[in-house]
């Protein structure tokens, strides 16, 4: 039996320093609760609210850099008024519009609480290329093809040898392709002062395109055709001077393709090409003129 009388006694300061010990761990585990429910119900309120009205979109601000409608633009992307912005995805809203053959370069921001920005390119049309089934398809810079047609476009060069044109969406083969953003000028997206050693020397499509893209529209319009050929570039020009046939101009290799164009654009603004039979460029600080006798 044990001997109550004879206990030990606990002194009350002890008793009381345990009390306040489970008080206190008391007092922690409330707060830990209360800061989990309240984090919770924050969670759901933030939640829910996305769904609200107030998370709408309100506002869809559009750039267009070219001759498209920003009403059509927004119409490709797939966003309205009233859309929630939680459903917005801009990459896939970029990828919806950069799909469209005669667009790119597509950015989308959403900015909350209501706001979408679209930025577009409209791709500029540079060449016409013939379809080995018949039929017709223009080319931007970056050799995308833009549309089918039945016949040329009247005031677009024909673009000769580069291969097969593919369907409207997708880039010539050679050509600088989707990396490019439209608009982008040529000395931004190939190197236009390669040597013919260099590594970077540009590959014949894409050199093609680049001349046409460089020239100044009065001489584009001058340019009836550019050739891709087994000894380089050559351009057939009808200078609006010469009643009849022609000017073969000789580019050689995809290099110095800058000082090329610089040498060309002298020579037909400068020159009276009345009586030239041909113009040799491979070497551009020295062009070479034949005339007729």
């Amino acid at each position: 039996m044990v001997d109550v009388l004879n206990r030990p006694r606990i002194d009350p300061r002890f008793v009381q320093r345990w009390i306040e010990a489970r008080r206190a761990e008391g007092r922690r585990r409330l707060r830990v609760l209360v800061a989990a429910v309240s984090l919770l119900v924050l969670l759901l309120l933030s939640f829910g609210s996305v769904y609200t009205p107030l998370f709408h979109v309100r506002h869809i601000r559009v750039t267009v850099s070219g001759p498209v409608a920003e009403s059509a633009v927004v119409a490709l992307a797939g966003v309205g008024h009233g859309n929630l912005m939680i459903h917005i995805n801009p990459a896939e809203i970029a990828r919806r519009l950069d799909a469209y053959p005669q667009l790119g370069g597509a950015r989308v921001a959403k900015h909350w609480p209501g706001t979408v920005s679209i930025r577009v390119s409209v791709r500029t049309p540079v060449a016409n290329v013939a379809r080995a089934t018949g039929g017709w398809a223009t080319v931007d810079a970056t050799g995308r093809v833009l549309t089918d047609r039945a016949a040329p476009v009247i005031g677009l060069p024909v673009l000769q040898g580069a291969g097969v044109a593919p369907g409207p969406g997708q880039w010539l083969a050679g050509a600088l392709g989707p990396v490019v953003i439209p608009g982008t000028k040529p000395s931004a997206a190939l190197n236009m002062d390669a040597s013919s050693d260099s590594a970077t020397l540009p590959s014949a499509p894409a050199a093609a395109l680049a001349v046409l893209q460089s020239l100044p529209p009065a001489l584009l319009s001058e340019v009836v055709s550019v050739t891709v050929g087994p000894n380089g570039l050559s351009l057939a020009v009808l200078p609006a001077n010469i009643a009849a046939g022609s000017v073969p101009v000789d580019l050689g290799d995809e290099s110095q393709l800058g000082q090329k164009v610089a040498a060309f654009d002298a020579l037909l603004t400068q020159t009276d090409l009345a009586n030239v039979v041909s113009i040799d460029l491979t070497v551009p600080d020295r062009p070479a003129v034949l005339t007729a006798r």
